[in-house]
């Protein structure tokens, strides 16, 4: 990987798309490796309802929407994303826990 250069420091389209491209990277490693505990988290759960917890997904954009303030980001678009992801990941671990639990049923 190229080394980092601040928003600043970048002088041309290719330097600010360079970094955005070292972000992406290190963004999408971050999604997989999030998404193999939520991959853990369905081979837990018993019922695919387990995998729509209220609480815990409010818990989950408070502390986000607290660290876009902190990161000066903007919380609406900060939570927007999460609620997209934690969308995904409900669905992800419903269908696991549904799968497994028609195998067992077979």
């Amino acid at each position: 990987m190229s080394a980092t250069k601040s928003p600043a420091e970048c002088q041309t389209k290719e330097d600010v798309r360079a970094e955005i491209n070292r972000i992406d990277q290190a963004l999408i490693s971050l999604f997989a490796e999030r998404h193999s505990y939520v991959t853990r988290m369905a081979e837990i759960k018993t019922d695919p309802h387990e995998a729509n917890d209220p609480a815990r997904i409010e818990a989950v954009i408070g502390r986000v929407r607290e660290a876009a303030l902190r990161l000066d980001l903007d919380e609406d678009q900060a939570e927007l994303l999460w609620r997209t992801l934690i969308d995904w990941n409900i669905n992800y671990e419903k269908g696991i826990i549904i799968a497994r639990n028609r195998k067992k049923t077979t």
